[in-house]
């Protein structure tokens, strides 16, 4: 059993009080099968098996007599993403901290694993006084935020604290950048004063302007709205152009544009949405995924695909370079694609839109531990250095459950039977205690 399933149905707790007492009884049934797999995994992770990769790679790197490992502070190690992140030093040669944020009835799935050297729970109200005791009692190198308990602000916040105050180094955004891309109004202005590509918007208030938009740009599609609709429109959008010039004239007669009555045109894409996941380091993409917003199997497999991807990382570098030496952080950024037919060719022209900064964005980035991107991180340290991002295939998990590995299942099995069961005992302590009192 894994906690996606629990998560997978559907919340009825308001409607039965059962509905927790049921998931604590799935927890209880199956807790001899997921106890022995769990020591089935622990049986087969101490035998020397053929291809072996992560418990080989830490063996061989800390044999190496140049290798000097630093310690890394995870906060967030109850995030699935968090974890993968400790695994992912772990592996890599490192000694890895870990800590969670808020009130915690119990420890976390991921501070079990057996990548964590050393755990602390930080109290909110402590966050920042905490966090300089356990970088400084801990002797911390670089410090990756994971937690959702604080909110990006205040980790760039005390991020800045942080390397103010000691000499570790803190992958996540300055206060400014942490602000620009919290809200997707703002990091629109910041993409446009930067003269990075944006979605066409255009205010009209006469159908002449409307063909001279379309006059202009004729390979661009758009969407026209009323901007003010009302419930007596028969028509209050329309796409712009028709097939023909004649069609597009004909439609666009028969709407009232006016000062009063104003419309707008909204380009359009024809090739998708894309997410571009990437690791920032002073202004320097250290690693990079493309991704389509809608689930799809095998894209990147095409020489297409990679050529679009290849573009995607274009436009991300020259984003990520006007951000200048600050730019230093997990990112996600949409990207809306679109083809121009010129003649007997077709080009991608790909623009920017909304975005997400913390790790939790990126996670398809963390999804194999035994990927190579600690130098990638350890670049924040020396940044003059620019390190490659060795790409791994190797497949570990079983189950769509991020928390288990064969090499770490602990994390899991605690999550399944101990914290998920705790949690919703608590819920319907607090369920019936509300219905008592009504």
């Amino acid at each position: 059993m894994t906690s996606n399933t629990l998560r997978g149905l559907p919340r009825i707790s308001s409607i039965n009080p059962f509905y927790h007492l049921f998931l604590i009884a799935i927890s209880v049934a199956l807790l001899p099968i997921d106890t022995s797999i769990l020591l089935a995994s622990y049986l087969l992770g101490s035998l020397p098996l053929p291809g072996d990769g992560p418990n080989l790679r830490r063996h061989t790197v800390l044999q190496d007599a140049q290798f000097y490992p630093k310690t890394v502070l995870i906060t967030g190690v109850d995030t699935p993403h968090g974890l993968a992140l400790a695994r992912l030093w772990y592996y890599a040669g490192h000694r890895v901290v870990g800590a969670d944020v808020g009130n915690l009835a119990v420890r976390s799935a991921g501070s079990m694993s057996k990548t964590i050297s050393a755990y602390y729970h930080i109290l909110k109200p402590q966050y920042v006084s905490c966090l300089l005791d356990i970088i400084n009692r801990e002797k911390v190198d670089l410090w990756i935020p994971c937690s959702d308990m604080p909110s990006a602000t205040e980790d760039a916040m005390a991020k800045e604290i942080v390397e103010s105050r000691t000499e570790c180094k803190c992958i996540h955004f300055g206060t400014d950048l942490a602000t620009v891309f919290s809200q997707k109004e703002t990091f629109t202005q910041w993409v446009f004063e930067k003269g990075l590509p944006l979605l066409e918007r255009h205010q009209v208030r006469s159908r002449d302007a409307v063909h001279k938009i379309l006059h202009r740009s004729p390979t661009k599609t758009y969407l026209m709205r009323k901007m003010k609709p009302a419930e007596a429109d028969k028509l209050d959008a329309l796409s712009l152009p028709k097939r023909t010039p004649s069609q597009t004239y004909s439609d666009v007669s028969v709407i009232k544009v006016t000062k009063d009555e104003p419309w707008a045109l909204y380009q359009q894409v024809r090739a998708g949405e894309y997410f571009a996941d990437m690791l920032l380091v002073h202004g320097q993409i250290k690693a990079f995924k493309a991704r389509p917003a809608r689930s799809e199997s095998g894209f990147g497999e095409s020489r297409l695909d990679e050529g679009l991807s290849m573009a995607m990382h274009n436009v991300m570098q020259t984003l990520a370079a006007k951000g200048g030496s600050r730019m230093t952080g997990h990112l996600s950024v949409k990207l809306l694609v679109d083809e121009e037919i010129t003649g007997n060719s077709v080009k991608h022209v790909i623009y920017i839109g909304d975005c997400e900064q913390g790790t939790a964005a990126v996670k398809s980035l963390l999804q194999d531990p035994t990927s190579n991107l600690a130098p990638a991180y350890l670049s924040a340290l020396t940044p003059h250095v620019v390190s490659s991002l060795a790409r791994q295939t190797e497949h570990l998990f079983i189950w769509q459950d991020p928390r288990f590995w064969r090499l770490d299942p602990l994390p899991w099995w605690w999550e399944a039977h101990v914290c998920r069961p705790l949690k919703e005992f608590n819920e319907l302590s607090n369920a019936t205690k509300a219905a008592k009192t009504s």
